[in-house]
């Protein structure tokens, strides 16, 4: 049995991830602490139009009684402008870079951590494969071989049957040995998939 290759990197470790995001969460920190510290400006305007009328009447221009009726139009605009003269977000941006330091230097631990984990997996899932590979279809067909050619030469009177059963010890042994290495490669290919990541 030939177990396919992983080529996968960390990237999709979730310890990675959330360091990671750490770091990006107090990037966005310094910079809003930043622009809630410099000057800003902002513009707004209005237009509003009423039309209004009442029941009661009046005369109008040419001296007719008509209702009282009037449409009016509001403009309004105008410019807002925050100058922080003495609060400039300095205590929450020098907070803020602590806070980014200190994820930085979380990220960078959980890299240092990850690197030799992987490592020691690639190398379990290495020596499981060459291990496997002793046990390859030839060599357990060769056994069996063995075994058929004893119990032959049984029948012809050749062997006695302490060979035939000390053959069928030896070949389930390396049938035994073989379920062993196909384990050990199984358990070494998931942790390693679990060390990439793949696996959560």
């Amino acid at each position: 049995m030939v177990l396919p290759s992983i080529n996968g990197s960390v990237s999709a470790r979730p310890d990675l991830d959330e360091a990671q995001a750490r770091v990006s969460l107090a990037d966005a920190r310094i910079d809003q602490a930043r622009r809630d510290g410099r000057m800003d400006m902002s513009l707004f305007g209005m237009y509003m139009r009423t039309d209004a009328s009442f029941p009661q009447q009046a005369f109008g221009p040419q001296n007719e009684i008509e209702q009282v009726h009037g449409v009016f139009h509001y403009v309004a605009g105008g410019v807002t402008v925050a100058v922080p003269l003495r609060d400039r977000k300095q205590g929450e941006i020098a907070a803020a870079q602590a806070q980014r330091a200190g994820a930085q230097a979380q990220l960078d631990a959980t890299r240092l951590t990850v690197q030799p984990e992987v490592a020691a997996a690639r190398a379990r899932d290495e020596h499981a494969r060459r291990a496997l590979n002793v046990y390859s279809q030839d060599t357990r067909a060769l056994a069996k071989k063995n075994l058929d050619v004893i119990g032959q030469s049984y029948d012809l009177g050749r062997v006695r049957l302490f060979d035939v059963l000390n053959e069928r010890r030896r070949y389930l042994e390396t049938e035994r040995a073989y379920t062993t290495a196909l384990r050990e490669a199984y358990d070494a290919r998931q942790a390693l998939r679990k060390a990439l990541g793949e696996v959560r």
